[in-house]
């Protein structure tokens, strides 16, 4: 990650912060939850990135991505799933039929 890359991720949380009502998507409990999970695995990863590489820095990287969702309030995958499901159609209508006889 550059520091450019970080940079926008530090610049993005703190707006987050101080402006909650407008990025929030998540409710208390799961933040709770997010935090608590993504503190639990950030530092069991970091534990065992020397012994087991991938395992632990999977491990940090997801437990890092919780801890985001808990400090912020913001899932981008949910903000996503949610605009899916706002641009999904309401009906579908059928113009036309087709009648395919048997093959066999």
């Amino acid at each position: 990650m550059t520091n450019e890359n970080l940079n926008t991720v530090i610049k993005n949380a703190k707006e987050a912060l101080k402006y909650p009502e407008l990025y929030q998507n998540v409710s208390a409990s799961e933040r709770w939850l997010s935090g608590a999970a993504g503190t639990f695995l950030f530092v069991k990863g970091i534990q065992a990135l020397f012994s087991h590489p991938v395992i632990g820095l999977t491990s940090a990287v997801a437990g890092a991505g919780l801890l985001y969702r808990g400090i912020t309030g913001y899932c981008p995958m949910k903000d996503y799933a949610e605009q899916e499901v706002a641009n999904a159609p309401d009906e579908v209508v059928i113009t036309e039929t087709y009648v395919v006889d048997d093959l066999a």
